[in-house]
Formats: structure tokens, C-alpha cells, sequence
């Protein structure tokens, strides 16, 4: 039987932005459309979590680049070469 267990989970993090004027009107709307179609208040920042979050989980393009990179942490592994990462940079440590 093959577990399948859950991701940990991660700290929570704050984020600061500060938005050009033209996209907080239009989130504003979009906070106005929310109300009128599915008839529920939402606060700006609960929906723009969810549309970084939507955004981060559909793109395929990143989902290829972080399949790739942990098959190659995988090999790495595996023909005993450990990648080490320091300051944001992996060096090579063959062991």
C-alpha cells in the first residue's frame, strides 16, 4: 500500500504590495462583481489570495519548471552528487 501524506506545512508570511492605481479599482470591481453574482461578501485581500494562489497552481509553465527541477534533486540523490543551497545558489557536493 503506498501512503500518501500530506505536504507540511509552511509558516504563514506577510506580503506587502503597493498597487498602481488602475488594478486596485479594478480588484475593487471585481469585489462589486463577486457580490452581485454569487451574492457573498469577500474581503480584497482573502480574493487576492486566492487569485495568487489560483495563478501559482495553474501555471503550466512553472509546474514543468518545479517538476524538472525536483526530478533532478531526485538523481542528484540518487548518484550520490547532493546539491547544497546556500544563499539561494546549489553548489555540487559529491559525497
Amino acid at each position: 500500500m503506498k501512503l500518501k501524506l500530506k505536504d507540511k506545512e509552511l509558516p504563514q508570511a506577510q506580503l506587502r504590495l503597493t498597487l498602481p492605481g488602475n488594478l486596485k479599482a479594478s480588484l475593487d470591481e471585481y469585489l462589486v462583481y463577486l457580490g452581485d453574482t454569487s451574492h457573498r461578501e469577500a474581503e480584497l485581500k482573502e480574493v487576492a489570495l486566492e487569485m495568487l494562489r489560483q495563478f501559482v497552481e495553474t501555471d503550466r509553465d512553472f509546474r514543468g519548471w518545479r517538476k524538472q527541477r525536483a526530478e533532478a534533486d531526485v538523481l542528484g540523490v540518487q548518484s550520490g552528487v547532493v546539491g547544497e543551497r546556500q544563499n539561494g545558489v546549489v553548489g555540487v557536493k559529491i559525497s
